[in-house]
């Protein structure tokens, strides 16, 4: 069960992992920029059409949130979180398979944003005292280093 939303924002991030990549060449990392721009207006074009931001994948239980963090996202992150602006208190502490997406950003290499995205979503709330269904906090989840 993806909504459009879950698939338009699982396809920006597979841009994003493409533009990523060090063998990309110039062309095609203007193609992939222009890309990620019309997805990204896609995915505003649905939330503006009356796509549900908290919507859950049924297999998963992910919201936009848990994706865009899983990948790294900023830009979507930055765009759901204000969206939301604290309307859904527990939208940025929602679990997925016992995480939280401030666990999840925890999770994550230092190389895929893994700061920027931890402060944002403090800043927006996330709880940092939630322990998930191995009773980790989201500090426990960080990697080694």
């Amino acid at each position: 069960g993806h909504t459009p939303l879950h698939c338009a924002v699982l396809a920006h991030n597979a841009l994003l992992r493409e533009q990523g990549r060090q063998a990309v060449s110039g062309e095609q990392h203007r193609e992939l920029q222009e890309q990620s721009r019309e997805l990204e207006s896609c995915i505003h074009l649905l939330v503006q059409t009356g796509a549900s931001i908290y919507s859950r994948d049924v297999k998963s239980n992910k919201t936009v949130l848990h994706y865009t963090v899983q990948d790294g996202n900023v830009s979507l992150l930055r765009y759901f979180l204000e969206l939301n602006a604290f309307k859904c208190k527990d939208f940025v502490n929602n679990k997925a398979h016992g995480n939280t997406a401030l666990h999840m950003a925890a999770a994550l290499p230092g190389d895929k944003n893994q700061k920027e995205m931890i402060q944002l979503l403090l800043e927006h709330g996330a709880d940092p005292s939630i322990r998930n269904l191995d009773n980790d906090q989201p500090i426990h989840m960080a990697p080694a280093g």
